[in-house]
Formats: C-alpha cells, structure tokens, sequence
C-alpha cells in the first residue's frame, strides 16, 4: 500500500528556498514586506510541495474570513467578457494571498438599505469589497465607505475622496472615436447608448456630444437610440434606422456587443460596411478582430483594473498603521483602427440635414 505523504510545513519551504521561516510566512499570509524575487521562489516551492494553508487555523488567528465580495448587478453584467476580464485580474493578484471571491446581486441583496450595508460590516462575512458598475443612483458605494469596509469601486469614477475607485477615460475615449469620424469626413454620425442608470454609459455619450458640438457637428437626437449594450436590442433599433432614407453614414456603438448588432442589420439591408456605413465600438473583445468587417473599437485593459482593485484591497487589509493612499484612477484605453471605418462615399459627402436649409439627399 502506498505510504501517505505528510502535509508540507512552512520549514520544508524555508529549506527548499534558503530563505527563513519568518520570510516565508510573511510571503504566503502576505503580510509584510517581501520582495518579488523572494515571493515568487515561496510561491514555486510551495506549489512544488503542494502546501495548503489552514484556513480555519488561519481564519481564528486573525479574525478574517479571507473572503472578498464582489458586488455587480447580476442582470446585464454577469456572465460578460468585462466582468470575466476583470475578475480574472483580479484573481492573478490575490494568487498566494488566500483570498477568495465571493459574488453578491446588488440588485437582489437592496445594498441601498444602510441597515443591510450595516450588518454585512458587522457580521464580517467579507473582509473588503470590489463594487464593479454601479448605476448612477446606488448610494451604497458611499455607505460602505463611510462604515470603513476596504473598498474599490471598478468601472466607475466618484467624486466623493473617501471612495476607492478605478476605470479608464470614458469620455475622453469616446471623445477620441468621435473625433476619428469627423476627421474621417462624416458629418452624419449616430450613436447608440448603453444603460441610463450606468456612469460609463453617460460618460461615453457626453465624449460624443461634446465633440460634436466642438466641431460644430449637428447632433440629431432621432440618429441617438438606446442600445442598452445589448446586440439584439442594437440590432432592432439600427434596422429600424438605417432603413430610412434619412440615415447617418457613421455610427458610434458604446460598445462592442452593440456595434455587432448594428454590423448585422447593416448586412441584413444590403448595405456595406465601411463603404455605406462606418461602424465603430468599444471594449474590443476576443471576437472583434475576427468579425467581418473587422471591428474599429477602444481596447479596455480590463485584467488591469481587476489588478489594480485587487491590489489595493490587499494594500488596505495589510497596512497595520495607516491606510494606503486613497485610489483614484483612470488607466489608459487605446483606439483601435480596423476595417469598419473610413469616410463617407462621395455619393454621401454633400449630404446635409433638412434643418440646414439644404435639400435631403436621397440615400439607396
């Protein structure tokens, strides 16, 4: 029969590193200062030995639970390559904490009721929280703040000092793929926008409008249609649109999963996309590059901001005297340039609005 091998201890990982005890707990509870070099030679040992820490042990000492909530809006959000994304940086960083994730609704659990806000504090079922999309009018983010719970909020930009919070430059990114268009030509540019209720969504119309208005670009309020990042939902409403003579040549999607539906209504009508139609998005997920046309979008570092939310929980549970600096972070987004796009035919290039005084051009 074959012998049982005994549970590896935190000495045979100090042998097996060189390095002391003490180093070697610090490293695996990360608690403590230990350099990169130094983890990562602890982390191999241990995975080498397959060391398992005791939790509970662990969870009595220090009166943690080493869980994490993760709070979302479970409708729209879960199951999304962003939220997918996001997550799995977040996991990349707390590997060798032991950490773990813990999904709350914040549509179901009604955090804006402070008393349930209260008692999760005081229970202490989850050590810290990651807030990821919250809509404009949830007010718990503020609360759990204010009860002192480490927080981050992902995906959505505060006001407010005492909120922990990191997303990119969603205005100034729309702002960015407005202006490509109108340098591209169009001056007939639609848009289709996500979800009132979510700040990002806000924030990428307002980049739109602005830079309309900047360039003296008429904004046509029928050309702007709620979308609510859904592909169907795109795609019915762009039908309906880009049915009429009076259509734009462009079209902006506030993300991707709503610029495939407008890709597909276009394909359903015959027209064809860049040469009728320029379409542009924004996330670039996996499947963008590979769509027919290729998709012109802004890629999110969506791993990067589950990095840095993850990272900063770990900083404010681990600082013994004095909180880390608070976070407020917008972390770069890049256009990306593919074949959707490029200017207006010059059937379409004269074409102005009716309210200008010019006659409407006819669109086949």
């Amino acid at each position: 029969m074959r012998e049982k091998r005994a549970m590896a201890t935190m000495e045979d990982i100090a042998r097996e590193t060189g390095l002391s005890t003490m180093t070697v707990s610090r490293a695996l509870s990360n608690k403590g200062y230990v350099s990169e070099r130094s983890r990562k030679l602890i982390l191999a040992a241990a995975k080498k030995f397959d060391y398992q820490v005791n939790m509970l042990a662990r969870q009595l000492s220090s009166n943690r639970t080493y869980l994490l909530g993760i709070i979302i809006p479970f409708e729209g959000l879960l199951g999304t390559y962003y939220l997918g994304q996001v997550l799995q940086g977040m996991q990349q960083t707390l590997s060798g904490s032991g950490y773990h994730l813990a999904l709350f609704d914040s549509g179901s659990e009604d955090f804006n009721d402070g008393t349930k806000c209260a008692n999760l504090c005081r229970q202490r079922r989850v050590d810290g929280l990651a807030v990821v999309a919250p809509g404009q009018d949830d007010r718990f983010p503020l609360t759990f703040a204010n009860l002192k719970m480490p927080l981050v909020v992902i995906g959505s930009l505060f006001r407010q000092r005492t909120i922990n919070c990191v997303d990119v430059d969603n205005l100034g990114t729309a702002s960015e793929v407005t202006e490509y268009l109108v340098h591209l030509g169009h001056t007939r540019i639609g848009f289709l926008r996500g979800p009132v209720q979510l700040r990002n969504a806000s924030e990428r119309e307002q980049g739109f409008r602005k830079t309309l208005a900047a360039h003296k670009v008429p904004v046509v309020e029928k050309w702007i249609l709620q979308g609510d990042y859904e592909t169907r939902k795109a795609f019915h409403v762009a039908l309906e649109l880009l049915s009429k003579e009076d259509r734009p040549t462009a079209i902006f999607a506030a993300n991707d999963l709503m610029a495939y539906g407008v890709l597909d209504a276009a394909r359903m009508l015959g027209l064809n996309v860049p040469e009728d139609l320029s379409v542009a998005g924004f996330d670039d997920l996996a499947g963008s590059a590979e769509f027919v046309p290729s998709l012109t979008t802004v890629a999110q570092p969506m791993k990067r901001l589950g990095q840095v939310a993850a990272k900063h929980l770990l900083d404010m549970l681990n600082s013994k005297d004095s909180r880390p600096a608070a976070l407020h972070e917008k972390l770069p987004a890049r256009m990306v340039i593919r074949a959707s796009t490029a200017p207006p035919s010059a059937k379409f290039r004269m074409a102005t609005l009716t309210s200008m005084g010019q006659p409407r051009v006819r669109f086949n």
